[in-house]
């Protein structure tokens, strides 16, 4: 009784509030007072969650970091990734979507609703998986908990279709901005990879939603997950961008193509324990030589950038292999390939993560690839070529390219610098590279997923508003209908009194059998001794397509579109409703357009 009553006043209580603050605040002040709830919350979330993946690699690294160690730490991925079966199994007990894809797809299709337990559950996961040395990002995951957020604070609220969409785009820049307090390239990222389309007046509320978490991060967290310094760029170097430019491109469209292939190969395997244990084995055997793919693979990019490239071998038994300086940049170029498979193996074979924190390490790694061969092969003065500003440039084209997004990976790496020393060729690298990977790859690696789903990875516009609306409301009932039993005769009466050229014909339950038109009628007209022997079974032709009560606006226009008519009959519950006319429809469609809200 207790209960019943506190949630009865708790409700009464949203009730009055939601009415409240909206006529005091005015609607807009009001989506922005919860876009900085929201970006508190996901910025809380993204330092729980960074701390929490960070306590679980500090706890395993005290205790095991003898040096027979090495032989004991490559198994600990495969905790992460059974544990991950287990939770999903056990406690999810249903789809778990560990990428980004499930949110483009509910913001495409007009729900932007996220399941409330997509809140918390992602912060445990990936916490775990990558916490045990998973290769994969904590990116995606804190962008998906943001997101889950926002759209179950807006829903909490009872917003509309836009005002849901925005918040939920809120709480994945918010989630960006806080692991890398980089707050314009949280809001970039939402506009380019989350939100259906761009609105210039939607940056406001993803802007002070990603300042807040930033904010929020840096106040909880003293460290943050980069801090890069860099020198200006040479004007002679420019060529060497471009090739940096053509080389992110291009694996960048490997990372997507890699990925998709695995994931596919990987789900002809059934049995989730099965798929675990085989993902566990080929990481077992990749991280005890190569312990560098480990986990996000953030110290080797900081070990790169400081300059001690040769200590990114360390804990490796075959470091002893590398030593020449062309075995090691051979060595960089292997890394480059082996991550994004190894990444793809780790989320496929159970644990989560995300490609985010994947596709910066081989951006580091192809940018001191590139600048290390321009040195050894002495193209030119080795004081021109800075391997640090090649680094950071790559990590940003490799990012652009994966993602399709140029704008998140010029600006995250602009802040991330400190900067805009690089600004020029972060443009020229990030452009080239997203314009290659589009021509090789049509999706990013998020609608790639889609795509291989047999989804819809870019819907045309305005879809979700027609998806939202109910055939039964563009009804039209003044079709008079007849039963198969009646005569010609009472047919014709009928006719004499419909203004309509098509009838539709019921049973006795009233459930559609059938259509009579007037060109079903015209042969029988000249012959009355017919007018009391045929029926109308007689001349009826059938229903052909029919749509349901519940069917979406778009799914008329699709029916429409396909049968060549121009009305369509409605049934509800097996009952015949009425027809719709493909003008109306259309009709409606064209007050969609003309009175469509904005996001903000």
């Amino acid at each position: 009784m207790f209960q019943f009553l506190l949630k009865f006043h708790l409700s009464r209580l949203r009730n009055r509030i939601m009415q409240f603050m909206p006529r005091v605040l005015g609607e807009k002040n009001y989506i922005l007072l919860l876009s900085l709830i929201v970006g508190l919350i996901a910025g809380l979330a993204a330092v729980l969650l960074r701390t929490f993946a960070a306590s679980i690699h500090e706890l395993i690294q005290t205790y095991f970091h003898a040096p027979w160690a090495v032989w004991i730490l490559p198994a600990f991925p495969a905790v992460g990734i059974f544990f991950c079966i287990i939770f999903v199994k056990y406690w999810i007990r249903g789809p778990y979507d560990k990428s980004l894809a499930g949110v483009i797809v509910a913001t495409s299709n007009g729900t932007s609703e996220i399941p409330a337990q997509k809140t918390y559950s992602h912060i445990i996961t990936s916490g775990i998986s990558v916490g045990c040395g998973v290769s994969a990002g904590l990116e995606a995951p804190i962008a998906l908990t943001g997101s889950a957020i926002g759209s179950n604070v807006a829903k909490v609220f009872r917003l509309g279709r836009e005002s849901r969409t925005l918040l939920l785009a809120c709480g994945g820049a918010a989630g960006i901005s806080a692991v890398f307090n980089s707050p314009v390239a949280g809001a970039l990222f939402a506009c380019e990879i989350l939100l259906p389309e761009f609105s210039i007046p939607a940056l406001i509320p993803l802007l002070m939603a990603s300042a807040t978490a930033a904010v929020v991060s840096s106040i909880l967290a003293a460290e943050h997950t980069f801090s890069l310094e860099v020198t200006g760029w040479n004007v002679q170097n420019l060529p060497f961008y471009v090739l940096l430019g053509i080389f992110a491109g291009l694996v960048s469209a490997y990372v997507i193509r890699s990925t998709l292939a695995i994931g596919k190969n990987f789900s002809k395997i059934q049995n989730c324990w099965i798929r675990g244990l085989t993902g566990a084995g080929i990481l077992y055997i990749v991280f005890l030589f190569l312990p560098m793919l480990r986990a996000e693979g953030y110290p080797a990019i900081d070990l790169l950038f400081k300059g001690y490239d040769s200590a990114v071998l360390e804990g490796s038994p075959i470091a002893f292999l590398f030593e020449n300086p062309w075995i090691f940049l051979l060595l960089t170029g292997i890394l480059i390939f082996l991550k994004a498979a190894v990444s793809a193996v780790s989320l496929e074979s159970g644990a989560d993560g995300g490609i985010f924190a994947p596709s910066m390490f081989i951006g580091a790694f192809l940018g001191f690839f590139t600048a290390r061969l321009i040195k050894l092969t002495a193209l030119v003065d080795n004081a021109m070529i800075t391997e640090q500003n090649f680094i950071a440039v790559g990590m940003g084209g490799v990012l652009a390219g994966v993602m399709h997004a140029p704008m998140t990976g010029i600006f995250l790496i602009a802040e991330i610098t400190g900067g805009y020393k690089l600004f020029i060729p972060l443009m020229i690298v990030s452009s080239l590279s997203c314009y290659i990977c589009r021509k090789i790859c049509r999706y990013n690696v998020y609608k790639s997923t889609i795509a291989l789903r047999g989804g819809i990875p870019e819907p045309p516009k305005d879809t979700a508003a027609m998806e939202e609306i109910n055939v039964e409301k563009l009804v039209e009932k003044d079709f008079i209908p007849v039963h198969q039993a009646d005569t010609l005769r009472m047919l014709l009466t009928t006719v004499m009194k419909s203004k309509r050229n098509i009838f539709p014909v019921l049973d006795e339950n009233d459930a559609l059998v059938g259509i009579v038109t007037l060109d079903n009628i015209r042969p029988f007209l000249l012959d009355s001794q017919l007018y009391d022997v045929a029926l109308v079974f007689d001349v009826m032709s059938g229903t052909g397509p029919v749509l349901n009560a519940e069917d979406s606006l778009g799914d008329a226009t699709k029916l429409f579109e396909s049968c060549h008519v121009w009305n369509l009959p409605v049934i509800k519950n097996g009952k015949y409703l009425g027809f719709v006319s493909k003008s109306g429809v259309f009709d409606r469609y064209r007050n969609l357009l003309k009175n469509k809200a904005e996001l903000f």
